[in-house]
């Protein structure tokens, strides 16, 4: 499959937003980004496109564009279609997880916990349990909408994993991969439910607890 220079752009851009390179708020200009990576605004032009379709970016007048910020309203919009979805991929997967697979499921989990008491807890580590759980579900749609979720609350949201509020306390996921490994579907789309309940709660008030502190302008690009 050959490569282009809209798919190396893209590749680019989307790693800057993954990175925290590029925050919440902040304004991008197609020249500057295109002198940036070395190539012409045509790619950019492509690239920013992908990504307003994908919901990390907000077409702006001007040649303009910004990155997703999350309001409350989204991030409750958006841990209600996580609600909705999780719990089926948590159903799907406790009817169908192999035992290898439910072996790194718990090695994920294991792993988290660990980060958790370290007070060393990154988004990845809870990302890769959610996705893991997605996977062994056996249903490319459900996974892809849901890493489309992933990628928009990680990169528009970053008030969660605040070392601060240290939030997801381990326990409600070891009761979500439990329920899995011993195949009880419907414990495992009950606790799925919860978890994604309290996280919402825990997020909305991590974003208030923002909305109080001092405002820092985002970065804004010129034009040119």
């Amino acid at each position: 499959m050959t490569v282009t220079t809209s798919d190396l752009a893209y590749r680019d851009i989307r790693g800057m937003l993954t990175g925290g390179e590029l925050q919440p708020g902040q304004r991008l200009s197609q020249s500057r980004l295109a002198r940036q990576l070395g190539c012409s605004t045509v790619p950019i032009v492509e690239a920013l496109r992908r990504l307003e379709s994908e919901g990390l970016l907000v077409k702006q007048a001007r040649k303009m564009a910004r990155v997703r910020k999350l309001s409350s309203s989204d991030v409750e919009g958006l841990y209600l279609l996580r609600e909705a979805l999780e719990t089926i991929t948590a159903r799907l997967c406790a009817q169908r997880i192999t035992s290898e697979e439910a072996q790194t499921l718990q090695t994920l989990a294991h792993a988290y916990e660990e980060a958790w008491q370290a007070n060393e807890l990154e988004s990845d580590a809870d990302i890769a349990i959610h996705r893991h759980i997605a996977e062994c579900a056996r249903c490319p749609l459900l996974v892809e909408e849901l890493n489309r979720y992933l990628l928009i609350e990680r990169t528009a949201g970053r008030f969660r994993f605040n070392p601060a509020t240290k939030p997801g306390h381990p326990h409600t996921h070891r009761a979500v991969v439990q329920a899995i490994v011993d195949h009880d579907i419907d414990a495992a789309g009950y606790m799925m439910k919860k978890h994604i309940q309290n996280g919402l709660q825990e997020t909305l008030r991590e974003f208030a607890g923002q909305e109080k502190r001092p405002k820092r302008k985002p970065k804004t690009e010129s034009p040119t």
